[in-house]
């Protein structure tokens, strides 16, 4: 965007009335046009929110960093240059680069940047922080022409990838790809101008692109869920069902190693739990020899569930969709055909539609790149790797009969459910669930890290996470309950359940452990309903949980436990 549009966007925000998230811009440069750029990118991505950027002091990186922690920012963007190492590599300071300096600008390059990893520690306990590392060139202070790097660069070079190693292994702690903006020319990053008269290195439109790849690093787009592929010239080159499964290809020997790339590809989603599954214009049988070869990138049980019959595609999708129980716009589908991509986009307008290039190789690297996109998250959890296992678990619950809710087929079920009370913000899990759960969710609002770790801060707070196990398999962190213990009543704020764990009764055991656990009296949810939470308005009536004369949802322990109904779970207290 232009710094005109940027303003605008910062005036608006103002003009909002809404509630004003702060967050932190930590630099040792002057932030002017970056601060307008971020702000303004923060509003796109937070449309219901005002948004207000905080900073510190020019020329006092670290000590910035010590502002950040001790503010009641939610965030905080640092942006790290090379005057901040040393300011000496910067071009406002007039140290020198002789030969017999450069020892004294590396030894003190190590004690800054470990003052600077201490102090992003630090800010990392209270907030999410996103790091940039120095995105601009350092001065021509190397003995080499330019085509040849020097050993003093190298030696800085090895100093700052070393430290950016460490901080990222900290918890909360998000690093911005130097590889990604440092693309730019260096024409069109440096303000050489603008950093000698006000202290603001970076070009106008070089600004704009840091805050707006800094928003996607803090405020990535919720990742996709599901992938769902073709089979004949996307999977593997060539017709299964004309040439049989042998003859198929992936290989570099037949140049069809683009198929081979796009294997390992959905072989490396699988592993970071992502789920796949085969939408193919096929006979089954045909279908199921080329998935069954030894040689493929990954797993044939990679695959659940596997559609390939000769009806449109778009009916295959929709019985994926069904199995998996999840939205369309949660889902990517990959196809050669031009055509079949429209048929299925014209039935799923939500879905994602990506044609596989098989006829221009050279537009892979693209495709791959968008995959990781779509399907990216900062932290893989145990739960990812149990996704596919516990929708093969839903499908043999199904088949096991009509009666799949009657207490006695739960009762063989052999549940565990296991009950964590404790306040850890390091465990991520709780607020995914709340940020991706849309069904069985208490009013479907959104927050971010920054007001995770405040709420969880509160002494009053009462934080129930739920994982649940069966004969058939474990589920891990499927519910999450987060609220206030008010004198006798526990006002509930968020309340949200995996899809994956309907039809067990999770429910009414998480009201019966929140009832035992608390010893409130009554229960109160900040209830609104959404065009997505039907599962969890049906399970409210099913209980009796309705409107107070003020509005309020509530059910008193009386009313709840008259009602009661067998819970076929033994219940462990992970505390004990």
């Amino acid at each position: 965007m232009t710094l005109n549009q940027a303003l605008a966007l910062v005036k608006s925000g103002k003009e909002r009335g809404a509630e004003k998230k702060a967050h932190y811009l930590v630099s040792g440069f002057e932030p002017l046009h970056l601060k307008t750029f971020i702000q303004a990118h923060f509003l796109q991505r937070l449309p219901e929110n005002d948004i207000d950027i905080l900073n510190g002091l020019y020329g006092d990186f670290s000590g910035n960093l010590a502002l950040a922690a001790q503010s009641s920012a939610l965030g905080a963007v640092a942006v790290l240059e090379g005057s901040d190492i040393d300011p000496r590599l910067g071009l406002r300071s007039s140290g020198g680069w002789a030969e017999e300096i450069k020892p004294d600008i590396l030894s003190g390059a190590d004690q800054r940047l470990a003052r600077i990893e201490r102090s992003v520690a630090e800010v990392a306990r209270k907030m999410p922080v996103v790091f940039v590392a120095p995105c601009l060139p350092m001065l021509p202070l190397g003995n080499t022409i330019r085509s040849q790097s020097s050993v003093m660069e190298l030696e800085i070079e090895q100093r700052i990838g070393s430290f950016l190693l460490r901080i990222s292994r900290l918890p909360g702690v998000r690093i911005v790809d130097r590889s990604r903006l440092g693309r730019i020319p260096v024409e069109d990053r440096l303000d050489v101008r603008f950093e000698l008269l006000a202290g603001f290195p970076y070009t106008v439109p070089f600004a704009d692109l840091m805050a707006g790849a800094v928003t996607e690093v803090l405020y990535p787009c919720p990742p996709k869920k599901g992938l769902i592929t073709d089979l004949d010239d996307t999977l593997w080159a060539g017709i299964v069902g004309e040439i049989g499964a042998d003859k198929v290809s992936w290989q570099q020997e037949s140049h069809s190693q683009a198929h081979g790339l796009y294997q390992q590809m959905l072989g490396h989603l699988a592993s970071c739990g992502v789920l796949l599954a085969v939408c193919s214009k096929n006979e089954m049988a045909a279908a199921e020899a080329g998935l069954s070869r030894q040689d493929l990138f990954l797993k044939k049980e990679s695959f659940f569930p596997v559609c390939a019959n000769w009806g449109p595609k778009s009916l295959s999708v929709g019985i994926i969709l069904r199995t998996w129980n999840i939205g369309e716009e949660a889902v990517v589908f990959v196809d050669d055909s031009p055509m079949e991509l429209e048929e299925v986009k014209s039935a799923f307008p939500g879905i994602e539609c990506r044609e596989f290039p098989r006829k221009d190789p050279s537009k892979l690297w693209n495709l791959l790149g968008e995959l990781r996109d779509l399907f990216g998250k900062p932290v893989i959890m145990a739960e990812d790797g149990l996704r596919q296992t516990s929708i093969r678990a839903s499908a043999m619950i199904q088949e096991a009969g009509e009666s799949a809710e009657s207490s006695e087929f739960l009762l063989s079920l052999g549940a565990t459910v296991s009950l964590d009370w404790r306040l850890d913000p390091s465990d991520k899990r709780p607020l995914e669930l709340i940020n991706k759960t849309n069904q069985f969710n208490l009013n479907g609002r959104r927050i971010t890290e920054g007001e995770w770790q405040r709420r969880i801060d509160q002494p009053d707070s009462v934080l129930a996470v739920v994982s649940y196990a069966d004969r058939f398999g474990p589920l891990g962190k499927v519910a999450v309950v987060l609220g206030r213990k008010l004198g006798t009543t526990v006002r509930v704020a968020q309340w949200v359940m995996s899809c994956r764990a309907f039809s067990r009764r999770l429910e009414h055991q998480t009201l019966e452990s929140l009832f035992r656990e608390t010893s409130a009296e009554a229960l109160e949810f900040d209830f609104e309903p959404t065009g997505k939470n039907n599962p969890l308005q049906e399970f409210f009536r099913s209980v009796g949980i309705g409107a107070d004369a003020d509005g309020t949802y509530r059910i008193s322990r009386a009313d709840f436990a008259a009602q009661a109904m067998v819970l076929p779970h033994r219940v462990i207290d992970l505390r004990k």
